[in-house]
């Protein structure tokens, strides 16, 4: 029988969001069978508090997966160092793992689609990262994208990975941003039509705290690839 991955969740202080991310992950196919564990950040400050109370009172009445663990942590890491070290945490134990946040919904079949992903690439090294997300594209008919496609750019709205790929993983957004030259850059930022370059300097000057564009640099250097689906298995309630 297939070993099937665990769940990360990561949860802050937005209750509403999280229990429909919840319900739809609870519907999915798979769930029953699956181990979830999710990850609770600490408050940034005393009005943050109360929310983030609501967020765990919330997760600890969940049932619908084969166990529930729940990580408290006492302070705020903020999203970036909570999904690193989550991540990182169930690599060592698990070797693999599929990763969402607290503002996704998600097909009944995400979780079939991530651990089928996850074992027919298990050992094709080149095979870095399995995305759940796709842009609407609005492709002719006799342009259509197969049901899976690979390609190099990681999408962050739902994803998988493996111990061996995430060892690859490289935080210094400055040692990252070294190794590229121009047409790399051009290349990462999909010909220059998507802001990805920009998003690493602006990591670099400490605007954003991105971990997701990390992991896409480290990806991209590596030459690695990502598995993605023509149509969008995630939907995004955060914005």
């Amino acid at each position: 029988m297939q070993k099937l991955a665990p769940i990360a969740l990561f949860v802050y202080n937005r209750p509403e969001h999280t229990r429909r991310t919840l319900q739809f992950l609870q519907q999915n196919e798979l769930a029953a069978d699956s181990c979830l564990f999710i990850f609770s950040d600490g408050p940034k400050n005393a009005k943050q508090a109360e929310k983030v109370a609501e967020v765990r009172a919330l997760i600890k009445q969940v049932v619908g997966f084969k166990s529930v663990e729940i990580i408290e942590r006492s302070s705020n890491l903020g999203l970036a160092n909570s999904v690193i070290s989550g991540v990182s945490q169930l690599m060592k134990e698990f070797a693999q793992a599929i990763v969402f946040e607290d503002d996704l919904i998600t097909s009944p079949y995400t979780l079939r689609y991530f651990n089928d992903a996850l074992a027919r690439y298990q050992n094709e090294e080149k095979v870095m990262h399995i995305g759940a997300y796709m842009y609407p594209l609005p492709l002719p008919e006799s342009e259509q994208l197969p049901e899976t496609f690979f390609f190099r750019a990681a999408t962050s709205w739902g994803w998988a990975t493996w111990a061996r790929a995430w060892q690859q993983f490289n935080p210094d957004v400055e040692a990252l941003m070294k190794q590229f030259d121009s047409e790399q850059k051009h290349q990462f930022s999909i010909e220059g039509s998507m802001n990805f370059w920009k998003q690493m300097q602006e990591l670099k000057a400490g605007r954003n705290n991105s971990w997701a564009i990390r992991w896409y640099a480290s990806i991209f250097l590596k030459g690695g690839l990502t598995l993605n689906p023509a149509h969008s298995l995630v939907s995004n309630i955060g914005h």
